[in-house]
């Protein structure tokens, strides 16, 4: 019996040093009918309009207030809870930007948005590239797609 508390314990002790060296868990806002400015899903996420399930975004952006800069406090859900994000830094790279971001928490999320440039329609401008999440020195990536404009 006390060979298995130890072992329960030590199965106990492991799960949590995993927990604690995955990085932050980067969700989806599902919010059909979103009306956003920028709207950013999973790269490979299939959006159908009239499927509200469809509606899945791991970004979006209010409508810009004033023309200064149309995406400085985009949204996003990280560990379970929607997150307002505010800009801190933004660097030009070949074919885009890097936006760098932090969140309003007492240990803030430190996001790294990088935009690579893509179709530019007469209302709207594509984007791709990858959104990172940091904190407490672990971090998560996954790779998006999606638009800005009316």
């Amino acid at each position: 019996m006390k060979a298995l508390t130890l072992t329960a314990l030590a199965a106990l002790m492991a799960g949590t040093a995993v927990a604690q060296e995955s990085g932050p868990r980067i969700g989806d806002i599902v919010w059909p009918d979103i009306e956003s400015y920028c709207s950013f899903m999973r790269a490979g996420h299939i959006f159908e309009y009239n499927d509200p399930s469809s509606w899945r975004w791991v970004l979006f952006t209010n409508f810009p207030v004033d023309e200064t800069d149309t995406i400085e406090t985009p949204f996003m859900r990280i560990d379970d809870q929607l997150r307002q994000l505010a800009q801190i830094d933004m660097q030009e790279i070949d074919g885009g930007v890097v936006r760098i971001y932090r969140s309003h928490d007492a240990n803030p999320y430190r996001v790294e948005l990088t935009m690579i440039d893509g179709e530019q329609g007469s209302e709207s401008a594509g984007y791709s590239g990858t959104i990172t999440v940091s904190r407490s020195g672990t971090s998560s990536e996954i790779a998006y797609e999606g638009d800005c404009g009316a």
